[in-house]
Formats: structure tokens, C-alpha cells, sequence
């Protein structure tokens, strides 16, 4: 019953605002409407295991959830670089790291 209340706090205070997140930048750095598309795939294959996690791992997600919400961690870092729909994605978002050894 806990694992289920932390994978939907869980939802709300992570994975909303990531889709929030990836949407603004996308819009600001005038990027087709295609990769918004293309986050939305890369979002649906990453939620499962994320969800997943978050129910299976109590200190994980807390410290997720605080480092999201306070700006200490980059919503990027949710993210799987090596999944090729969201590889893009991570370099639209400020604070992931990728963005900067491109510049």
C-alpha cells in the first residue's frame, strides 16, 4: 500500500513535470512538433520502469522527489541516455550535462 502512495507521489512530483519540462524547452528552442512527439515515446518506454522503481525503492524516490522539487538534480537524470527516443530530449534540458559538451 505504501509502494503504490509513493509511485503516485511519485508521478505527480516527478514524472509530470518532466513531461512539462521537455515540452517548455522543446517550444523555446522552436524544435518541431515531432519532438514532442518523440518525448512522448521516450517518456512511455522509460514511466514502466521508473513507476516501478519508485514503488520498489523507498530512499530512491524521496531523494528524487526532494532533489526534483529543490532543483538539485536535472529531470535528464530520470532519464535512460542510451534509449534512442530520449537521447534528444536530454539535450533540450538545462542542468543534464549533455547540452554543455555540445556548446
Amino acid at each position: 500500500m505504501i509502494s503504490n502512495l509513493l509511485a503516485a507521489l511519485f508521478a505527480t512530483f516527478a514524472l509530470g513535470p518532466l513531461q512539462a519540462e521537455i515540452e517548455r524547452h522543446a517550444v523555446a528552442a522552436g524544435q518541431p512538433a515531432e519532438t514532442v512527439r518523440q518525448s512522448q515515446a521516450c517518456l512511455s518506454s522509460e514511466v514502466p520502469a521508473l513507476a516501478r522503481r519508485a514503488s520498489e525503492d523507498t530512499f530512491w524516490t524521496i531523494s528524487t522527489v526532494i532533489g526534483l522539487s529543490t532543483g538539485w538534480s536535472s529531470p535528464a537524470n530520470l532519464l535512460d541516455k542510451s534509449n534512442p527516443d530520449c537521447a534528444p530530449i536530454i539535450k533540450l534540458i538545462p542542468g543534464s550535462g549533455e547540452g554543455a559538451d555540445e556548446a
